[in-house]
């Protein structure tokens, strides 16, 4: 429970750090709308923590595989709709927010009234796919919150997840 408190705690503290760089920005246009798929690829001996995680519709999860449905664009955000469900604890709606001039993007998922840094990716590549549309791929890494990382591992049972573990690939295909 105290862990839950914390992982709230930090999600709240995204929240109120974001808030005055909304409030005062210029006014935001809808996101545009996109399709695609995010496909998450565990590493092989990651397989056994992962088979403990649920699929939240329209999410799905086969084998080591993990997609997500793209669901629009916002300037560097990439949105998309579905989640994960670790135990009785649902973590939803990823965004990827992409710093290509770093190669970098970070995984944010909505949880309870906030969002909460959940995975990032490095050496992020975009290339455009000939159809109108990109990919971006890059190596997918567990957060280096260790609060949620604390959370992640109570939650599945595990000690073995760590700040910025190599957990495997991610590939991003949007079409607009």
């Amino acid at each position: 429970m105290k862990l839950r408190h914390a992982l709230i705690a930090t999600a709240t503290a995204v929240a109120l750090v974001a808030a005055p760089s909304i409030a005062a920005g210029p006014a935001q246009a809808a996101p545009e709308k996109a399709s695609g798929t995010t496909l998450i690829s565990f590493k092989k001996e990651y397989a056994g923590i992962f088979k403990l995680v649920a699929p939240v519709k329209p999410a799905k999860f086969v084998n080591s595989q993990l997609t997500f449905p793209v669901t629009g664009v916002d300037g560097d955000e990439v949105l998309h709709s579905g989640g994960i469900k670790i135990s009785n604890t649902k973590f939803m709606n990823p965004t990827i927010t992409v710093n290509a001039d770093k190669k970098r993007a970070a995984i944010t998922m909505e949880f309870e009234d906030g969002s909460i840094p959940v995975f990032y990716a490095k050496h992020f590549k975009i290339k455009a796919d000939g159809v109108g549309g990109q990919v971006w791929q890059g190596n997918l890494h567990l957060t280096k919150n260790k609060t949620v990382v604390e959370t992640l591992n109570l939650l599945l049972g595990v000690e073995s997840l760590t700040p910025g573990l190599g957990l495997g690939q991610i590939r991003v295909t949007i079409r607009k």
